[in-house]
């Protein structure tokens, strides 16, 4: 072949897309809490070498989506009642935090920013598109996390978005009788107290519906407790 007509593959090309692979099949649900991960079949499956499947299994043990047994191997993160627990209290916690900072240099644009969330968010449960409102959910809370302009608030945040979307998952997808709709109602109620300039009822709402998907979470782990055992 006299001229060019591809590009030359970068490995860390390659290896980015593992990574994204993976996380997102992880967040999605399509490996299920606490599943064994089958390196030769997943790196048979993406038809790459076990090298970068193995240095993403590395980063998204880093993530707090997959864990290591020694002499065992890779599993995704069976959540238990009490991480459902760490994980909205701490992310409440910052959200809260954010809105505190974020408030008073909030503008117009902000606040359509915001609505246009809830905007994607309605269409999402419109397409019945679950793992889409699980994302907007979060760019919803992560435009006020940014807006605080407080950096290291920002780099905690993002620490525990990867958890929180695999958790929002299950959530949307087990209780997805009315849980979507929640969203919409939820980050309304948040942006129209914003838009009136009363941070303090953004703050109680966002504590309370923290404190909701919490217990909505509970419950949702109880049910799939209660469904793999065994039938006496």
């Amino acid at each position: 072949m006299a001229h060019t007509v591809f590009n030359r593959i970068e490995q860390r090309t390659v290896q980015r897309t593992v990574v994204d692979l993976l996380r997102e099949a992880v967040i999605s649900g399509d490996l299920d809490l606490g599943e064994d991960i089958n390196e030769t079949a997943i790196a048979n499956q993406m038809a790459v070498s076990r090298a970068p499947l193995r240095e993403a299994l590395r980063q998204l043990e880093q993530e707090g989506l997959i864990h290591r047994i020694p002499n065992r191997g890779c599993f995704i993160i069976d959540f238990t009642e009490q991480d459902v627990i760490e994980v909205f209290s701490l992310r409440s916690t910052l959200e809260c935090m954010a809105l505190q900072w974020a408030a008073p240099h909030l503008t117009p644009d902000d606040f359509a920013a915001l609505r246009e969330c809830v905007e994607v968010a309605r269409q999402a449960i419109a397409r019945n598109s679950l793992a889409e409102l699980a994302r907007t959910d979060l760019q919803f809370h992560e435009h006020i996390c940014v807006r605080s302009g407080h950096s290291r608030l920002l780099r905690a945040w993002y620490g525990q978005q990867a958890q929180s979307l695999m958790l929002m998952n299950l959530r949307f997808r087990v209780l997805s009788d009315y849980t979507p709709e929640t969203v919409v109602r939820d980050h309304t109620a948040i942006a129209d107290a914003l838009a009136r300039g009363d941070a303090d009822a953004a703050i109680v709402l966002t504590r309370s519906i923290s404190e909701r998907v919490q217990k909505e979470l509970i419950d949702v782990l109880r049910l799939r407790a209660q469904a793999a055992m065994p039938v006496a």
